[in-house]
C-alpha cells in the first residue's frame, strides 16, 4: 500500500481532475472544460453560456456574475459555488503554468443531489441574482 501525504496528493488529484475534465468521452454530461491557458481578464459580451465562463479569471467571472455564494481555496486551486432554484453551479480555477488562476472547469448539481445542466442551472444563477443574460 502507498501511502501519500496530503501536499504530494493535491497535485495529483488537481492532474487528474483536470484530465478527466478534459477527456471528450468522460465528461459529465452537462459539465463544460477546458485545458490550461492564459486567462481573459474579462468575459465577452454577449448571453452568457458556461463555456463563456472558461479562461478567465475570478474576477472576469466576479464581474459578470458578482461574489459567489461558497468559495474554496486550496494551493494552486480555488472553487466558487453559485446558488441557482435547483441547483448549485460550480466554478473551478486552476493556477496555469504562469501562475495566474484561469477557470478551468464548469459544473452543476441538483440541490437534492445528482447531476444538473450547467446551461440550465447558469440561467437559475442568472435569475437568482437578478444578472442580465447578455
Amino acid at each position: 500500500m502507498i501511502i501519500f501525504s496530503r501536499r504530494a496528493a493535491l497535485p495529483l488529484l488537481i492532474a487528474a481532475l483536470a484530465l478527466g475534465g478534459c477527456a471528450g468521452t468522460g465528461t459529465r454530461p452537462g459539465a463544460v472544460a477546458l485545458a490550461s491557458t492564459e486567462p481573459a481578464a474579462a468575459i465577452g459580451s454577449g448571453p452568457l453560456t458556461p463555456g463563456n465562463l472558461l479562461g478567465v479569471t475570478p474576477h472576469a467571472i466576479a464581474a459578470r456574475l458578482g461574489e459567489p455564494g461558497f468559495r474554496r481555496t486550496e494551493p494552486g486551486a480555488e472553487v466558487w459555488q453559485y446558488g441557482g432554484g435547483s441547483c448549485s453551479l460550480f466554478i473551478y480555477f486552476y493556477r496555469t503554468g504562469q501562475g495566474a488562476l484561469a477557470s478551468s472547469y464548469v459544473d452543476a448539481r441538483a440541490l437534492r443531489g445528482g447531476k444538473a445542466d450547467a446551461s440550465s442551472c447558469l440561467t437559475e444563477v442568472l435569475q437568482a441574482r437578478n444578472v442580465p443574460v447578455s
